[in-house]
């Protein structure tokens, strides 16, 4: 499956859209088990009102076959250019009373010193396994907040466009898209899985793993940081000693 046409052109324009459908009947049900299995096991990490677990493509091949898919890969290599890297592969799990947090940037944006313009630099993905709705505490931004990339105050009154979408959709934020989640009113947890990405010479916010199944592929050893595409300069090939080039 490939993304929406007009996805890729949103994010820019827009600083977020949303891809319908991505997983649905027995992919997503199976997503749904494992996201259940892992919030009750031992790599959880609980929160009073969410929990969360890190890095799942440790978890399970299902989370690299995200990692691995074409229409992805498509949007990504379009929106970052190729080789970007994985900064964020997270479970997060928002419970009952679950409450709004500030209005916010994402990696790598919240730790400049200086906003940079220009590019996006980042994508946060949130792959909803529930329902996203106004009673459950769906995501909220503020379209075009991106341009130019700039910080919210930190008592800012805004009720920004919620992101209402069905379980199965992946909906794709500029790094630099003002957001914040709701609040969860209801007696269900509002589950996601969180992908983040930054472009291919920014540092990841988590270090490379152990080489492990999870690198089955040049493409996910690459956006895992296990491997490092071939070395050019002006465009050819680095096949030399480097002393060679000095």
């Amino acid at each position: 499956m490939q993304p929406p046409p007009e996805l890729a052109a949103r994010v820019r324009e827009h600083g977020a859209g949303s891809w319908p459908g991505l997983f649905t009947g027995n992919e997503l049900a199976t997503l749904h088990a494992d996201a259940d299995r892992l919030t009750t096991g031992p790599h959880a990490l609980h929160f009073p009102t969410s929990t969360r677990v890190w890095d799942l493509h440790l978890h399970g091949d299902r989370f690299v076959d995200l990692l691995d898919h074409t229409g992805l890969e498509t949007l990504l290599d379009d929106l970052l250019g190729p080789n970007h890297l994985l900064s964020d592969h997270s479970l997060n799990v928002v419970h009952r009373g679950g409450r709004p947090d500030r209005w916010h940037l994402d990696y790598p944006f919240n730790e400049m010193r200086d906003l940079t313009t220009g590019s996006l630099l980042g994508l946060q993905c949130i792959l909803a396994l529930d329902d996203f709705t106004a009673d459950n505490g769906a995501t909220r931004y503020l379209p075009r907040s991106h341009r130019p990339p700039r910080r919210p105050g930190p008592d800012l009154d805004l009720a920004g466009s919620p992101v209402l979408v069905a379980a199965g959709t992946l909906t794709v934020l500029a790094a630099a898209t003002w957001h914040r989640s709701g609040t969860n009113t209801t007696d269900r947890p509002r589950r996601a899985i969180l992908l983040s990405f930054v472009e291919n010479w920014i540092r990841p916010m988590t270090g490379p793993p152990e080489p492990g199944p999870w690198g089955r592929t040049t493409r996910t050893r690459r956006m895992l940081g296990l491997e490092r595409p071939p070395e050019t300069i002006d465009g050819h090939l680095v096949t030399g000693p480097r002393e060679d080039l000095v």
